[in-house]
């Protein structure tokens, strides 16, 4: 089954399920999602956005790769420039080490890239948890961004659940049990169902700092 299949499989399934979830898809129409091609370049761009709105990201990310000298860069293009470079076009001190362990990581071969397709999700956590400066919000963003695995509920995310909040109506977007309800009726598509409330507000991804 091809994704863009699966995808409207995957929208049928939740409009049936979830009528504000059926309000949303009809607004935003076929789901966006794409597998990522590149894993390295998927966890970079992890690091970058973690505890930044989405705009500050954009921007340092941005700036990140000017100073990189390649659209998109590879590992040894990431190490061979100097922590105080990367700082300068805005990252924090302990970003920029933490994209140089995993660039260094990805050259060794410690990364799993050929078989991490192959892992569960809790194993593909448990393998990114192990690097540098990757919680649980990146695994999630890597999971569903570079794995595109269905049934992932990110809610670490701030966006996420400040647009749940709007969208169902809630006082509390830090109530974790009610949004944990609400995500259980997604059910094998969490994924879709959280790509659908992001794309429905501008509520994009921003990992929660607290």
């Amino acid at each position: 089954m091809t994704p863009n299949t699966e995808y409207r499989k995957a929208a049928r399934y939740l409009a049936e399920r979830d009528p504000v979830l059926r309000r949303i898809i009809e607004q935003v129409g076929p789901c966006q999602l794409r597998r990522s091609s590149n894993f390295f370049l998927t966890l970079l761009e992890a690091i970058v956005w973690q505890q930044l709105s989405w705009k500050a990201a954009l921007t340092i990310h941005e700036r990140l790769l000017r100073t990189i000298g390649a659209p998109r860069p590879t590992p040894a293009d990431v190490l061979r420039t100097p922590v105080n470079d990367m700082r300068a076009a805005g990252l924090s001190r302990a970003k920029s080490g933490y994209l140089h362990d995993l660039s260094a990581r990805f050259e060794d071969g410690r990364f799993p890239r050929r078989r991490i397709r192959l892992l569960s999700d809790g194993d593909v956590i448990a393998r990114l948890c192990e690097i540098k400066g990757i919680g649980r919000w990146t695994a999630d963003m890597f999971l569903m961004f570079g794995l595109n695995r269905l049934d992932v509920f990110p809610a670490g995310d701030v966006g996420l659940r400040n647009a749940l909040a709007k969208r169902y109506r809630l006082r509390n977007a830090s109530n974790m049990k009610l949004l944990e309800a609400i995500s259980r009726r997604w059910r094998p598509y969490r994924t879709i169902a959280s790509w659908y409330v992001w794309a429905s507000s501008d509520g994009m991804p921003f990992e929660d700092d607290s």
